[in-house]
């Protein structure tokens, strides 16, 4: 066992540069989950808004107490200055003008008075709440108009929609239990933990292990084994064997991290499912590590390697973007990755994706047979020296 113990005697000498990028990296990683895991929900937002009212007309006050519903009315003085002053400091979001003739033209269809504008709006910063206030004053004006072409008077037209606009939709997501596999353990919020651990794993186990193993094949290193009795397959082995060890100590503290996120011990299938799909990715990474220093590049080198390629396969595999919204020649491309495969496993299991269990399997299968295709790569780059 002489390799084995000159390769944690090696590793102590570099655990420095380990403990570096385990902090760092899960020092982005957490805060970046915790952004992640707040509730979010489409819901009408409420703006500070300011209405005057040149019109004084029953269409114009009933339209006033139409938004007071759903939005905080300021009151301020009939003055530009500071109104513009109020909307600056943020104590309103948004100014609506009524102009005089607004009922008139609201209530007659000809082309002259489809031709005007109904309102003036005026606004300091673009946001989704200002778009969505455009749009319900559009949706209004055209269901008002809309009432009054089917031959209701305007005050019956404006009852209509604004009985229509206080009607909530209820909205229920159906999906077919033989088609998907959720499990409420395992939610879409954390999914995002093991979502990115592909591109952090990658770095950290290629720049923890190559530093090693970059010793290790050194000339006063290699020469001593060389000497010795230990047989190439008995270095190879205790090399694997190492390397095994040290990778399964890193990704033991990203789990530990998990759980930390997670409040407690991981509960569920889809928890432990994901749990397996990070190993299946770290061996990948530890074989990838092994893989590049086979051609005795520098340390430097490695980490150059080990980001461009982590990195860019993050991208285009959707660590950092849902493969939802990625483009078919993209992902395409992706497949040829096991980033691609480990991503759609956790979408499966998150419910972010539609699949079954045996679809979750499968990935796991596609992402084992990268790391098989790295291993017979790299025994048949060493047996070639």
């Amino acid at each position: 066992m002489q390799v084995f113990k000159l390769f944690f005697k090696i590793a102590r000498s570099k655990i420095f540069i380990g403990i570096v990028y385990l902090v760092v990296f899960l020092a982005i990683c957490f805060p970046m989950v915790r952004s992640t895991q707040e509730k979010l929900d489409f819901t009408d937002t409420s703006l500070a808004l300011y209405v005057r009212d040149e019109d004084h007309s029953e269409a114009s006050e009933r339209l006033i107490r139409t938004l007071a519903k759903k939005n905080e009315i300021v009151e301020l003085e009939n003055d530009n200055t500071k109104i513009m002053d109020a909307m600056y400091y943020e104590i309103v979001d948004y100014a609506l003008v009524i102009p005089e003739g607004f009922e008139y033209r609201l209530s007659h269809l000809d082309d002259e008075a489809m031709s005007q504008e109904l309102f003036r709006s005026y606004h300091m910063r673009d946001s989704y709440a200002v778009a969505m206030m455009n749009l319900d004053l559009n949706e209004y004006v055209r269901n008002v108009r809309m009432k009054i072409a089917q031959g209701l008077p305007l005050s019956d037209a404006l009852t209509a929609v604004e009985n229509a606009m206080e009607q909530g939709v209820e909205v229920k997501f159906y999906v077919s239990d033989e088609k998907t596999f959720v499990d409420e353990n395992y939610t879409q919020d954390f999914a995002v933990f093991f979502q990115m651990l592909p591109y952090v794993l990658i770095a950290v186990i290629v720049n923890v292990l190559s530093p090693i193993l970059l010793t290790l094949n050194r000339k006063e290193p290699r020469d001593r084994i060389e000497c010795s009795r230990v047989s190439i397959a008995s270095y190879v082995r205790q090399i694997f064997a190492g390397s095994a060890i040290l990778t399964l100590v890193v990704w033991l503290v990203f789990m530990l991290g998990g759980m930390l996120l997670y409040g407690g011990m991981y509960k569920g299938t889809s928890c432990w499912m994901a749990v397996l799909n990070s190993f299946i990715f770290a061996m990948f990474s530890a074989m990838f590590a092994i893989f590049i220093v086979s051609f005795n590049v520098s340390t430097t080198v490695v980490g150059m390697i080990s980001q461009i390629f982590g990195l860019g396969m993050a991208f285009i595999s959707g660590c950092f973007m849902p493969q939802s919204m990625m483009g078919n020649g993209v992902l395409t491309v992706a497949k040829f990755l096991p980033a691609y495969w480990y991503v759609k496993a956790n979408d499966i299991l998150s419910g972010a994706r539609i699949g079954t269990m045996r679809d979750v399997w499968v990935c796991f299968g596609v992402e084992f047979v990268f790391f098989v295709l790295l291993l017979a790569a790299t025994v048949i780059k060493r047996s070639r020296r």
